[in-house]
């Protein structure tokens, strides 16, 4: 898997077949690379897809750049198990450097109590990981434009997504891991891809905020 730094005392690694979002790029270069993985993941997409896949790229480029992500990578491929009318599933992978009221373990249990009250609807736990506790929120969203590339025309649908709050040592900060598809039928195989990039975390010298 290649590293991915960021801008803070923070490591981690991101599977290949993940195509990243430039940030420093513009949206045509993005949209570029992104029609030339298409090319491999998904031979044959029709002309719909790949139209609804530069349109969703564009969308979460802008999205992603005002909350301060510090890195986006979209997965697409043909499932073999999709709910009806999916021909191309792609899978979201995102990093979020937000800001954090404490900077040990204690703003873990306070996250969590807050997300459980502000999501009821979600599942809130706390875990510990390899780099420390780790704030888990998984939840589900209905969206009119969905993240996938939907054979019918790209309706309404539900988004699941898996977030991993990390608190950064040293820092009032935390990394925002997430992922997020509407292939459902997949969605252990998105868990297990969230783990993994987990599992590589690491922190370098971190400066006292």
């Amino acid at each position: 898997m290649p590293d991915a730094t960021i801008d803070l005392p923070l490591s981690f690694q991101v599977p290949k077949e993940f195509t990243a979002i430039d940030f420093s790029a513009s949206a045509e270069v993005n949209t570029n690379r992104l029609i030339d993985r298409l090319k491999t993941a998904a031979p044959g997409a029709s002309k719909e897809e790949v139209a609804h896949a530069v349109l969703t790229q564009q969308s979460m480029y802008e999205l992603l750049s005002a909350a301060g992500a510090v890195y986006a990578g979209t997965l697409m491929y043909r499932p073999e198990k999709a709910k009806p009318g999916v021909g191309v599933a792609s899978v979201v992978l995102t990093v979020t450097a937000r800001p954090a009221e404490l900077s040990n373990e204690q703003t873990v249990h306070r996250l969590a109590r807050t997300m459980g009250a502000i999501y009821p609807d979600a599942e809130v736990g706390v875990v510990r990981l390899a780099a420390g506790p780790a704030v888990l929120m998984t939840e589900e969203r209905k969206v009119e434009r969905p993240v996938n590339l939907l054979g019918d025309g790209g309706g309404p649908t539900v988004v699941r997504q898996l977030h991993t709050f990390v608190p950064i040592p040293g820092r009032l900060a935390m990394a925002d891991f997430a992922i997020a598809t509407e292939n459902l039928a997949d969605w252990n195989s998105c868990v297990e891809i969230l783990a993994e990039v987990c599992r590589t975390i690491t922190f370098g010298t971190a400066t006292a905020a």
